[in-house]
């Protein structure tokens, strides 16, 4: 993931990067251990930046101390540790330590959802959120899945970039209606100066956390949503049309680039709660990691299918059904359009289109 990891090397500008919200802290007996997102894009709807944090059925909500740990120097208005109503949101306002910054959040606590995450993706719905494409996929009845990609880290460089200019955009010409289109690029001088002269287009289940991918890219790329199913397998279709010069330490080479998709299961605990890319880099080699699929991309001009298969033999482990139903599993479905972009190693206008993805379990 090259535009991800390509974030931690090039400094941005954050206005508000010393009035944050770094953590939330309630009693532990009202926690879940699902993780908190304390990135989330701004919010219309709220008017702030929203942060969600799920607690166990039957917690009172009525009256909550609510500890914040914000950045250093900074307040918050209403103080930390006062006890609020959380049986609606609570805006919080922090000003950094000298007072020319301020952020609002809008803060709620919900009990865990009965609502089941989509498993079909048709790629069609997509929202333009600072310049770009961020996709999700909705369904009635069930959570909606919003996916992740390298564009906010992509964003560093873009300047002046159309949405469909990024590595992760939008194609009207999909199998059905529209589809995704994942498109290496290159990262133009800032990029070269700093040896990451490429970005692959890429997407995946998570979230990507620009703040933390300044100083660790592979740590802030969050892979896993919850999912109370054993998963079987993913079908899909895509096209795939390889970049003419490969990179590798540079062009003089005769390499031909791949696409890939893969998925990824795996059972969370208090010491982690998301997979990242350190264990990408690592073979998804974890004592967490329960199966894996893996659909391999070669260059199709015409709308071809996959179907990957989880494979749990390759870890040995047994599903523990109490867990799974009270949501101790994540699952990740990852795709790029260049298989070594997460190492910076592609071709530029290699392109990978997917469309009528469908996630089967049992």
């Amino acid at each position: 993931m090259a535009a991800v990891c390509l974030a931690s090397c090039i400094r941005e500008e954050a206005a508000n990067s010393e009035a944050d919200i770094l953590r939330c802290i309630l009693p532990e007996e009202m926690m879940t251990g699902i993780a908190i997102d304390y990135y989330a894009p701004y919010s219309e709807e709220y008017n702030a930046y929203p942060i969600d944090i799920e607690v166990k059925k039957g917690s009172q909500l009525g009256s909550v101390a609510l500890v914040l740990e914000l950045t250093p120097g900074a307040t918050v208005v209403p103080e930390s540790g006062s006890v609020q109503n959380f049986t609606r949101r609570v805006r919080y306002t922090v000003t950094s330590e000298d007072g020319k910054w301020h952020r609002t959040y809008s803060i709620g606590l919900k009990y865990p959802s009965e609502a089941e995450i989509v498993t079909e993706y048709g790629f069609d719905n997509a929202k333009i959120t600072k310049g770009y494409y961020v996709f999700t996929d909705t369904a009635p009845g069930k959570t909606e899945v919003v996916w992740a990609s390298g564009n906010q880290g992509y964003s560093i460089t873009a300047g002046n970039a159309a949405p469909e200019e990024y590595p992760t955009s939008m194609d009207s010409n999909g199998r059905t209606g529209n589809c995704l289109k994942m498109t290496t690029l290159t990262t133009g001088a800032l990029g070269e100066k700093v040896g990451k002269p490429i970005a692959a287009g890429n997407i995946f289940m998570g979230r990507f956390e620009v703040l933390n991918a300044l100083g660790d890219a592979l740590s802030a790329t969050k892979m896993g949503i919850t999912f109370r199913h054993i998963p079987k397998k993913v079908t899909g279709w895509y096209k795939y049309s390889p970049g003419e010069k490969f990179y590798d330490d540079g062009y003089d080479n005769d390499l031909v680039d791949n696409g890939i998709i893969y998925a990824i299961f795996y059972e969370t605990s208090t010491n982690l709660q998301y997979m990242t890319g350190h264990q990408a880099n690592e073979g998804w080699i974890h004592p967490n990691m329960v199966a894996y699929a893996k659909a391999d991309i070669s260059a199709r001009k015409d709308w071809t299918s996959f179907e990957m298969e989880f494979d749990y033999e390759r870890y040995g482990k047994t599903i523990d059904m109490e867990l799974l139903a009270s949501g101790g599993y994540n699952i990740a479905i990852v795709m790029s359009s260049s298989i070594g972009g997460d190492k910076f190693k592609g071709a530029p206008g290699s392109t990978l289109w997917v469309d009528d993805m469908v996630l089967e379990y049992e």
